[in-house]
C-alpha cells in the first residue's frame, strides 16, 4: 500500500514499514542484530553508507523493530530532496533484498554484537533506568537471569541466523509506504 500526502515541502518525508515482530519472539535476538547492521546502527548500517555516505540522498536513514506484547512494527525513516524520493525508496529496497540474500560479513557481525552487547550497561546506569528496565523485564516475562543471559543472546547469533530472520521478516514485497511532500516534484513511481 502506497499512501501519498501532498504537501509543499522542500524534502519528502519517507517512511516503509510493516509488521514486525513480538517480543517473546524466539528471533528477537537475531533481528536486533540484522537491525543493527541494515539500518539500526547509525552509521554503522547499511542503509547509512549507502544512502547518505555514498549517494548523499539523505542527512539521516534508519531502521527499527519496534518489538512489543504483540506483533510490533518495522520502520525505515529518512526525508530526501522530493525529486530523490524514487532512487532513496529504490535503494531502501535494494539493501533490504540484500540482507535478505547476502551474508553479512565477520566484521559487520563482531561490530553489531559489541555494538549491542557494549551498550547494555547504559540501559541500567540509572536508579530511573534501572526501574524502567525491571518492569521490561516483568512486562515481558524475561526472568530475573535477563540482565545475565542477554549477552549470551546476542552472542550466539551467527551469520546464518540473520539471513535466515531477514528472509523471514522483511518484507520487500509487502509493505505500506507513506511519503509526504511536493509530490509533483517527486514524481513517484510507487
Amino acid at each position: 500500500q502506497v499512501i501519498k500526502i501532498q504537501k509543499n515541502l522542500a524534502q519528502a518525508n519517507i517512511i516503509l514499514g510493516h509488521l514486525g515482530v513480538q517480543r517473546d519472539n524466539p528471533d528477537y535476538y537475531a533481528v536486533s542484530v540484522m537491525n543493527y547492521i541494515f539500518g539500526g546502527g547509525g552509521f554503522a548500517a547499511r542503509l547509512m553508507d549507502n544512502i547518505r555516505d555514498n549517494r548523499g540522498l539523505a542527512y539521516d536513514v534508519h531502521s527499527s523493530f519496534l518489538a512489543n506484547k504483540y506483533a510490533g512494527s518495522f520502520e525505515v525513516e529518512l526525508q530526501t530532496k522530493n525529486g530523490s524520493a524514487n532512487t532513496a525508496i529504490d535503494e531502501v529496497l535494494k539493501e533490504m533484498e540484500r540482507i535478505r540474500t547476502e551474508p553479512v560479513s565477520d566484521k559487520e557481525l563482531s561490530d553489531a554484537k559489541s555494538y549491542l552487547t557494549g551498550s547494555f550497561p547504559l540501559r541500567i546506569d540509572s536508579n530511573r533506568k534501572i526501574a524502567g528496565f525491571l518492569t521490561a523485564v516483568e512486562f515481558y516475562g524475561l526472568g530475573l537471569d535477563y540482565v545475565d543471559n542477554y549477552r549470551k543472546f546476542i552472542e550466539a547469533v551467527t551469520k546464518d541466523d540473520i539471513l535466515r530472520v531477514a528472509k523471514k521478516y522483511l518484507h520487500t514485497g509487502s509493505y505500506v509506504l507513506v511519503v509526504v511532500g511536493d509530490l509533483e516534484k517527486a514524481a513517484l513511481k510507487y
